[in-house]
């Protein structure tokens, strides 16, 4: 089942837009990585280890973590880009804010409001 989020969902109340990948045209973040090409030529960490993490628009188990919806805002030094996943088929934010090609390091959001927008996109 594809989500149906929107911009909105992952705009916060400080004004942030978020820019949604469309399936089509590339999403590049203020560092430079371009998704979802990313997922193919960086190394992804998150917790200081490795994870196999891929696009994957139906939420197919292709990866420890498939990318179902990418979402990114740039700032002036900096970037967000939430990868919105499941994993063993249940949903799992992650947040790129790398300031370096090659190595994308991922942290876990806790965002309560974020992950609750998220998994209500993914119930049957």
């Amino acid at each position: 089942m594809k989500p149906k989020l929107k911009n909105a969902s992952c705009s916060k109340s400080s004004g942030q837009t978020y820019r949604f990948y469309d399936g089509i045209h590339p999403l590049k973040t203020k560092k430079g990585d371009t998704y979802p090409q990313a997922f193919k030529q960086a190394r992804f960490v998150l917790k200081k280890k490795p994870i196999k993490i891929g696009w994957s628009p139906l939420g197919k188990n292709k990866y420890q973590y498939n990318v179902v919806a990418i979402a990114n805002d740039d700032f002036k030094s900096w970037h967000n880009t939430y990868l919105f996943c499941l994993k063993k088929n249940k949903p799992v934010i992650l947040l790129d804010q790398s300031k370096k090609s090659g190595v994308v390091v991922v942290k876990q959001v806790n965002d309560a409001t974020l992950i609750k927008g998220f998994k209500k996109a993914y119930q049957k």
